[in-house]
């Protein structure tokens, strides 16, 4: 009887290393192969209504005068979000990133998954100020875009002494947008930014496209370059105003930059 017990006990225990073990190789042949590559981060952020991010005040402070007394400048009331439906009820929009760091240290963001349109950018006001913080110039105020944002891939990588920041394959195309500039002298409405390009199909057909954001950012003991850009498009206004009177449109055709350097330093 003892027998017969220690058998069955001895037969179970190989029955569940069996079923472990078929279950660990079943894992390998076929469900390995679906895991691998999985590492990383995801970093999807979704945007409901048209205040999803908002920021009170970005404010900088220009000290670099020898006396010391720099004067500031501030950008107040921005709001990140999407544009209400038809019927006035809220949207929501995601944003979809994948993370990962490679072997060689470099850290790849890959948002080319996002395309979402009814992406809105406000500003309320941007503005210079006195040393003691009074408001001096009106710059723009009452800023709203709505754009279609196609992301992109971004690189972050060690090249010597240099850190680069690498972004290709995104776009944004700005649909609609408005503003009042320089203390209301002139405003503008019906704003749209994009890109006209051949659809590929041999017949010269055009097609609608974003501007691209492609860029290259190098940071390092000089400052900030920003090279490779690859911004081309339109830009159409379709009501300009200057002291409150409309003058007309005004349209910026084949606009290009490609092979301009930017370089930001301190002084």
């Amino acid at each position: 009887m003892k027998f017969l017990k220690k058998a069955s006990l001895a037969a179970s225990i190989a029955a569940v290393s069996f079923a472990a073990n078929a279950e660990l190789v079943a894992m390998d042949e076929m469900s390995m192969a679906a895991a691998t590559g999985q590492a990383g981060i995801d970093l999807d952020i979704s945007l409901t209504g048209t205040d999803a991010i908002t920021i009170g005040e970005i404010l900088y402070t220009d000290t670099a005068d020898n006396d010391g007394d720099g004067g500031q400048l501030a950008i107040t009331g921005v709001q990140v979000g999407v544009a209400n439906a038809a019927n006035g009820d809220a949207q929501t929009i995601t944003l979809l990133n994948k993370i990962d760091i490679k072997e060689d240290g470099s850290i790849v963001i890959d948002g080319s998954a996002t395309n979402v349109s009814g992406l809105q950018f406000s500003v309320a006001n941007v503005e210079t100020r006195t040393a003691a913080g009074v408001s001096a110039a009106n710059l723009a105020s009452n800023v709203n875009l709505t754009m279609n944002v196609i992301g992109s891939t971004t690189t972050i990588a060690q090249d010597g002494s240099d850190t680069t920041i690498t972004m290709s394959g995104g776009s944004v195309d700005i649909t609609d947008g408005s503003a009042t500039l320089l203390n209301g002298a002139i405003g503008i409405s019906g704003l749209q930014a994009y890109n006209m390009v051949d659809d590929g199909s041999g017949t010269g057909t055009l097609v609608r496209t974003g501007l691209s954001t492609d860029a290259t950012l190098t940071f390092n003991g000089n400052g900030i370059g920003i090279s490779d850009l690859d911004l081309a498009g339109t830009i159409d206004i379709a009501n300009v105003e200057v002291g409150g009177s409309s003058i007309g449109s005004l349209a910026i055709s084949n606009l290009a930059l490609n092979n301009a350097t930017i370089q930001i330093s301190g002084r």
